[in-house]
């Protein structure tokens, strides 16, 4: 990770033992903290069960779950696209996330893709990708938006299901270990509450819409109605070809 002394956090900051979206309207505009408050809670929660060895940031941007990882990692590889709208002070490797990785081959333990999938027209060639250079049972950790809106147009393709993001796990041969929503009825109100008041001149109203009332406590349950999804997939100790190939 290019410049690691120098990073600050941006996006999540921790908040006492846990963590929620920053308080900055410089990092973080108000109407986005409901999401962001969730979206920090459940990535911690994953990162801290599930983040070791050497991790691989793919659309790093700023690279807002540092402050969540740094501590259970042994080395970190930051890649962003060239055009990223994110500075890339931190990053090592600028690629087209669209096109074969510059990156060799079983080389992550963990791999982290938060709000980047949908961002990509053609994921399955990211899937296969993502699975090529994790090593054998190495972690890959996903956050999608589900219930949101329209962001960094015109590259917005896709919101994914909990169905088809396990779908994507089958046809590239990872085993899901973990996948649940973050977010729920309530807080996919307050989210679109506070976006349609973030439309007009700051109030107080607006600048309070924090997750009052979308605890992440209440994040796991399954629902109809999530703001998004987590999910953590391992890749198989070894290819079924490899196992067949030794019998």
């Amino acid at each position: 990770m290019q410049n690691e002394t120098a990073w600050r956090p941006s996006k999540f900051v921790r908040h006492g033992d846990s963590w929620r979206g920053s308080r900055d309207p410089a990092a973080l505009s108000r109407a986005s903290r409901v999401t962001a408050d969730l979206q920090a809670a459940a990535y911690a929660d994953a990162l801290a069960t599930h983040a070791s060895g050497h991790l691989l940031d793919l659309g790093c941007g700023t690279v807002p779950a540092y402050g969540m990882f740094r501590d259970r990692v042994d080395r970190i590889t930051c890649v962003d696209w060239a055009d990223s709208p994110h500075p890339g002070v931190h990053v090592d490797h600028v690629a087209d996330l669209r096109e074969p990785l510059p990156l060799p081959d079983e080389q992550y333990d963990t791999v982290l893709l938060t709000d980047v999938l949908e961002h990509m027209p053609y994921p399955d060639a990211l899937f296969a990708e993502l699975r090529r250079v994790l090593r054998p049972r190495g972690r890959l950790v996903v956050g999608v938006p589900f219930l949101y809106g329209l962001h960094e147009e015109p590259h917005d393709h896709h919101r994914y299901t909990e169905h088809r993001l396990r779908l994507f796990c089958e046809d590239h041969d990872l085993e899901v270990l973990e996948l649940y929503p973050y977010g729920g009825h309530v807080a996919v109100a307050l989210d679109l509450a506070s976006k349609m008041l973030g439309a007009f001149p700051p109030t107080r109203l607006v600048a309070g819409v924090p997750a009052l009332f979308a605890s992440p406590a209440l994040g796991r349950r399954r629902t109809p109605l999530p703001l998004g999804y987590v999910l953590v997939a391992r890749r198989p100790s070894a290819d079924v070809s490899e196992v067949s190939s030794d019998r």
